[in-house]
């Protein structure tokens, strides 16, 4: 083997990926092939890059002592991350680019991925969802039971993307590679909060330690305007995090029962760059979900323009399928939709009617917060 010991950052790497794609996305599909073939020539890809390997957990089962190639395990990731930003809808054999709303971001985007900007790529997050289930789809593949993974937190913190970890070390060197470092770290704080926060209640304090039923319920027993108002408040704190160079002016436009915009955001950052964020909150019960013809009528309310006008759908239930895929599929407008579950997860994330202490329960209900906001 040469003097080559380590693979090229796996932020550039990513960043080829990014290349390679929006290169390619005059085709329908991407072969796997062509794909590899392009990207290498991006990343620079040599043969002694593919002679590191690392030892898996598979490896050891049974006694291969040449370890598996450690390129091939980024690859994967990659492709991943790749799918899960919405660069590309993934297939079997082939890539297929997803050139919705999503690609916009991509458009102007060629610098080294970094755990700082990568939230312009992916600003909901859903990398950490994605490598979330593959890490458990991976663990309970192994044959340990579900239980004795996902409820014992400490398995958990020990066990998980241990073949990543490996990975990391064996082709980055023992400090391991930034970016893919902060993808399993952020991963595994976002999933211990869902395990810390989902066992069974109980009181303390005049605080109760959250679960997600006790979060519907409290929004639930909001009005819908109340709900408008928590959801401005929402995505302007989730704006305030991510960026915090910019400055934000925010207003509650909606009245009861409107069919246009329920609260708008208008986001001004140093260079002069300015983005608006208009808002669509439904409170709504069980069973009854968002149509395509509501995110219609809302994408008619804010101007065609995706790379600085952004429509943000927010419903306390879910999405049919037909309304996912004309999100999916308008050229016009950059419209995001926020679920029930995406809603717990971002009040989770940047503890919006959640309060942190420092005591078991880490993350309780904020009361204080919710009664503020009901007399809105």
């Amino acid at each position: 083997m040469s003097n080559i010991t380590k693979l090229p950052a796996f932020g550039d790497m990513l960043n080829a990926g990014i290349q390679t794609i929006k290169n390619l996305s005059t085709r329908n599909t991407i072969g796997r092939t062509v794909f590899y073939r392009e990207f290498e020539k991006l990343a620079q890809i040599v043969s002694d890059h593919k002679d590191i390997n690392y030892i898996s957990n598979h490896d050891i089962r049974h006694e291969c002592h040449d370890g598996s190639p450690c390129y091939d395990e980024i690859i994967d990731l990659i492709l991943l991350c790749l799918s899960a930003m919405g660069l590309v809808k993934e297939d079997k054999f082939s890539l297929v680019p997803n050139l919705n709303q999503n690609f916009a971001n991509f458009i102007t985007f060629d610098e080294k991925v970094t755990p700082k900007n990568i939230i312009r790529l992916d600003p909901f997050g859903k990398v950490y969802f994605w490598l979330a289930g593959n890490n458990f789809g991976q663990y309970v593949g192994e044959g340990i039971r579900n239980n004795d993974y996902i409820a014992n937190f400490q398995r958990f913190d020990s066990k998980s993307f241990s073949d990543l970890q490996k990975v990391n070390t064996a082709a980055y060197g023992k400090n391991g590679d930034a970016l893919v470092s902060h993808l399993i770290d952020e991963t595994k704080r976002r999933t211990s909060i869902f395990m810390n926060n989902y066992a069974d209640a109980t009181v303390g304090s005049d605080f109760v330690k959250v679960t997600p039923d006790m979060i519907m319920s409290q929004l639930e027993s909001l009005s819908p305007l109340q709900f408008e108002w928590f959801c401005l408040k929402l995505i302007e704190r989730s704006l305030e995090i991510e960026s915090p160079e910019s400055n934000l002016t925010s207003r509650h436009t909606g009245r009861s029962n409107d069919n246009g915009i329920d609260g708008l955001i208008i986001q001004d950052f140093p260079d002069g760059e300015v983005h608006n964020y208009y808002i669509q909150a439904k409170l709504y019960s069980t069973g009854n979900n968002i149509s395509n013809g509501d995110l219609r009528n809302f994408v008619g309310a804010y101007p065609p323009q995706k790379t600085n006008h952004h429509g943000i759908f927010i419903t306390t239930t879910s999405f049919t399928k037909p309304a996912q895929d004309y999100a999916n599929s308008t050229d016009s407008h950059s419209l995001i939709l926020i679920d029930q579950m995406n809603l717990i997860e971002l009040m989770m994330q940047h503890k919006v009617g959640l309060k942190e202490v420092n005591a078991r329960p880490k993350l309780l209900l904020d009361n204080d917060f919710f009664d503020k906001i009901k007399l809105y």
